[in-house]
């Protein structure tokens, strides 16, 4: 049973992850009409800015992609060892996110457009590059693209007759599903507010893996 519980936990927290990505990106397009996760898309979209000589247009993607890579170089430098334990420095990440988002909602008014977009991209980039295990899957809570090819080779595998894939298939489907959720909780809320929403949600993230954390190491 403690094992159970504790298998339990986990599986809550990576969803929370996924639904917040889910959340960030969506309030990114409503507030700022730029996904922050999606780079397939910025690049694409930045190629298109380049070629129209829009260079406004440019400079905000470039931006973006740049915040994600920093985001994801930072969480490389924090978990370098491509293993993941139960350690303080995913709550302090998240709590440390939740400030960044706490200061853009306080100061709204003064901070730019440009650092807001790629505080957002900044966040899903650290978010990506989290080196977190469930089992033997690397979890990636803003790779929806990701997701959609591995259910559905997870479920062409298991059609194939290997059914231990099911599982695959399932925990993708699911994290596809949160990633769903979010958005539309981001859909429902006041652009306004949104910042300080995220604010929250960081910060719930954050504190619910220090909890998780210590009745881990307690069990």
């Amino acid at each position: 049973m403690p094992g159970r519980l504790k298998d339990l936990r986990f599986k809550i927290w990576i969803a929370f992850l996924t639904l917040l990505s889910g959340f960030i990106n969506v309030g990114a397009l409503l507030s700022f009409s730029l996904p922050v996760s999606h780079h397939t898309g910025n690049v694409s979209h930045l190629a298109l800015s380049i070629g129209n000589k829009n260079i406004e247009e440019a400079l905000a993607l470039i931006f973006i992609i740049l915040a994600f890579f920093a985001g994801a170089f930072l969480s490389g430098l924090l978990f370098h060892e491509r293993k993941f334990a139960l350690k303080k420095r995913y709550g302090i990440l998240l709590m440390s996110l939740a400030l960044i988002f706490l200061s853009l909602a306080l100061f709204k008014t003064q901070v730019p457009k440009n650092l807001k977009t790629s505080a957002l991209s900044f966040a899903a980039g650290v978010q990506n590059a989290m080196f977190i295990f469930y089992g033997d899957i690397l979890v990636r809570t803003t790779h929806i693209t990701g997701y959609l090819t591995d259910a559905a080779f997870a479920l062409a595998m298991c059609l194939r007759g290997k059914k231990d894939k099911f599982r695959f298939f399932l925990f993708y489907s699911l994290n596809i599903l949160f990633f769903l959720s979010g958005g539309i909780i981001a859909s429902l809320i006041k652009t306004d507010s949104f910042f300080l929403i995220a604010a929250g949600l960081y910060f719930i993230a954050g504190l619910y893996y220090f909890v998780m954390r210590k009745k881990g190491k307690a069990s």
